[in-house]
């Protein structure tokens, strides 16, 4: 005997995407692509409004693509990554291994070289999204009972 389970909702879970970016062709194509994909996408243009809107909505995913000098996008990382258990990935020029580990010490979930096709990074978001649902949530304690 094969048993199904449905659940009570027909429609997916609706996820919260912030994109930080000034390049407002490529929010504009990411944006299309996210709410196709059943998410709720808010934008962001500056490093400050971005820390802002994340604090207040907590996003699943952060997509940062601002050009910034290293040391300015290290700073933003470290400040975005407690305001989400959610994935955050950063989308930036091929540089040193040595920078590209203190991004990822500072929270990154992944270094996406640019350039990067929007249906690329659709589907590295996409995957990252459902990951969630298996990882332990970062604020979230483990306890271990023996």
């Amino acid at each position: 005997m094969i048993a199904a389970w449905k659940s009570n909702s027909d429609t997916p879970e609706t996820r919260t995407v912030l994109i930080i970016s000034q390049d407002t062709e490529m929010v504009s194509v990411w944006e299309t692509l996210y709410t196709q994909k059943n998410c709720r996408v808010i934008s962001e243009a500056s490093a400050q409004h971005g820390i802002q809107t994340a604090r207040l909505l907590t996003p699943e995913l952060i997509v940062l693509h601002l050009n910034l000098p290293g040391d300015e996008t290290l700073a933003l990382c470290n400040h975005l990554r407690p305001t989400t258990n959610g994935t955050l990935l950063l989308l930036a020029a091929r540089r040193g291994e040595r920078e590209i580990s203190e991004y990822y010490h500072a929270g990154v979930d992944e270094y996406i070289f640019t350039p990067i096709s929007p249906m690329a990074l659709l589907i590295k978001s996409m995957a990252w999204l459902a990951r969630q649902e298996w990882f332990v949530p970062r604020k979230q304690t483990v306890q271990m009972y023996s």
